[in-house]
């Protein structure tokens, strides 16, 4: 009989510290329901850190400019040109630039640009450059045009887009050399405007035929993602008085003014 009351003794601890730990485990299962985190674990979770995106803005411009006069800034009183102003208004609005070299020469034509990258010193800017400004064109097709008086021959359309296609060929041997010079760079190209729009003889045929050298250079620059065209045409035809220098030919101060506040609203 003795044995038999230790046995049922036994059993009935084990009943109580079965309930004990139920209720145990119960309480702690309510608690945790209406107050989260009032329950310690032994595991803390790990929490992620969300990757932050690179900012590329601020990187550095470090420019290189190569062509003819309005690269050099001939017709700007200060001697900026679009150049320097493209630079002034890159740290204005907050962005590093810095001009490396101005290679442009007054009179220089399309042609004589594709000869000229070939020269050691030019290959050698234009590889440091991660942006590089261009304007060529204006001399292919207008150059004497003052001096000459307008003459039938520069009147003649058929005369001028002889001479456009010719020169757009070397526009595209001077594209296609700095590109193989320099394979990451961003090219951009100033395109042409007519500097006689308010000239009654030269208005129309000259507006024509700087359309079609820009959309052939346009077209071309299409096929190349780092390369980039910024329009004039539309600038100069509306505000030729405004913008245009006492030459007749390059833009003054406002007008290059105009092209580099286009220029730098156009780059990434």
């Amino acid at each position: 009989m003795k044995r038999k009351g230790s046995l049922w003794s036994i059993i009935a601890l084990i009943g109580c510290l079965s309930s004990v730990l139920l209720l145990t485990g119960f309480i702690l299962g309510v608690t945790n329901v209406l107050h989260p985190g009032s329950v310690p674990f032994t595991e803390k979770p790990v929490a992620s850190t969300p990757e932050v995106p690179v900012d590329n803005s601020k990187a550095e411009y470090r420019i290189v400019a190569i062509g003819d006069s309005l690269t050099r800034g001939t017709g700007d009183d200060t001697g900026k040109g679009y150049v320097r102003r493209t630079v002034e208004m890159l740290e204005k609005h907050k962005r590093e630039a810095k001009l490396l070299n101005n290679l442009a020469i007054n009179g220089l034509r399309a042609d004589q640009l594709v000869t000229r990258l070939d020269e050691e010193h030019i290959g050698y800017s234009l590889k440091q450059a991660n942006l590089v400004l261009l304007t060529i064109g204006g001399n292919d097709l207008f150059q004497g045009a003052q001096s000459e008086q307008l003459s039938s021959a520069q009147l003649n359309i058929e005369y001028l887009n002889k001479k456009a296609d010719e020169s757009i060929s070397s526009l595209k041997q001077v594209l296609n050399k700095i590109r193989e010079t320099n394979k990451d760079a961003l090219i951009v190209f100033v395109g042409l405007y007519n500097p006689f729009s308010n000239v009654k003889e030269m208005s129309t045929v000259g507006s024509s035929v700087v359309e079609r050298w820009n959309h052939a250079a346009k077209e071309f620059m299409n096929e190349d993602a780092n390369m980039l065209m910024i329009p004039t045409q539309d600038l100069f035809e509306h505000n030729i008085d405004k913008y245009i220098a006492a030459d007749h030919f390059h833009p003054n101060g406002t007008g290059y003014d105009a092209i580099a506040t286009r220029i730098v609203q156009s780059l990434p």
